[in-house]
């Protein structure tokens, strides 16, 4: 197990490395020139001249990224362009925001997905069955900027039960922390539950053609037990890594709900930043995005063998 732990480790070196190099890449290739932004197109040409050269603008871009890859390194993330604060402390101070969003959708899928996905591989092949595969399927497919707007104008304007934008801190109002919480996470969860209730319908029928579930209904056992006390539980191995998975594309997934609500996370501020040219912002905050994706990856892959203990990591056959 700690050998495997440290080759993974070894291993996300270069992943993080070529990581780095491809976002510094692409936010080089936004159209736009941040020195303007910042001096207007009424700059004289010597003022411009300065301020790029402040900036390291008028360097070579290899020298631009080795410079810029050094302070990574120490942790430094750079200075954003337009607040003149450090893009690290900007983002920690976004990112719980973020995070408390994408954990409650995942929450909130999880609840949805797994029961669907266990009534529908218990009644394989009935009405219920097919009726919440398409229910699934619909889940999938909708884009969450659509469903956010829909959910809006329905539970905000028709029905005002839920606000439509804005946050409150779980620490200062917790009740209105969740009133506003609730909208945003079922917008940004509606595309997961699908995807889970689809493979826990796949897992469970999977689990309940093997031998222990036959023996155990031999054995008498009522069929409620024998589908949740032992097929969903060996079904939520794989359910729960999934998910693990699907975590980090949920941060990245914040960006268009979080606009939509106005919910003062990572997403938000990324979108502003891209239209500021604020480049270390946003080089900062995808590579921040990069960065936990990858280590939510590493995370449930090794947090595997203790869900499955027959699994050994690393050893072949």
């Amino acid at each position: 197990m700690l050998r495997y732990i440290l080759n993974r480790l070894i291993y996300l070196f270069p992943v993080l490395i070529f990581m780095s190099i491809v976002v510094f890449l692409f936010i080089h290739l936004i159209p736009g020139d941040p020195v303007d932004y910042m001096l207007g197109i009424d700059a004289t040409p010597e003022a411009r001249q300065v301020l790029r050269a402040e900036l390291g603008l008028d360097r070579n871009i290899v020298v631009q990224y080795i410079s810029w890859a050094r302070k990574i390194v120490r942790g430094d993330l750079g200075t954003s362009i337009v607040t003149n604060r450090p893009v690290l402390q900007s983002i920690l101070e976004k990112f719980p925001a973020t995070m408390l969003l994408a954990f409650a959708a995942t929450i909130i899928s999880l609840i949805i997905a797994v029961i669907a996905g266990t009534i529908a591989a218990a009644n394989k092949g009935t009405w219920k069955d097919l009726g919440l595969l398409l229910l699934s399927l619909l889940w999938v497919s909708i884009p969450s900027f659509w469903l956010g707007i829909m959910l809006i104008l329905v539970f905000s304007i028709e029905f005002p039960i839920f606000p439509a934008i804005g946050h409150v801190s779980m620490f200062v109002d917790f009740g209105k922390s969740m009133h506003h919480l609730t909208l945003p996470a079922i917008t940004l969860g509606a595309t997961l539950a699908g995807a889970i209730a689809r493979m826990t319908r796949s897992e469970m029928i999977e689990q309940m053609s093997k031998d222990y579930v036959t023996t155990a209904r031999a054995k008498g056992l009522s069929r409620p037990v024998v589908i949740y006390k032992h097929a969903l539980r060996n079904s939520l191995i794989t359910v729960v890594t999934f998910t693990g998975l699907q975590l980090g594309t949920l941060l990245g997934g914040t960006v268009v709900v979080e606009k939509i609500f106005a919910w003062p996370g990572l997403g938000l501020m990324v979108i502003q930043s891209i239209f500021a040219r604020d480049y270390p912002m946003v080089q900062g905050i995808v590579l921040f995005f990069a960065f936990t994706f990858v280590f939510v990856n590493l995370m449930v892959d090794i947090s595997y063998t203790f869900l499955n203990p027959q699994i050994r990591l690393g050893q072949k056959g």
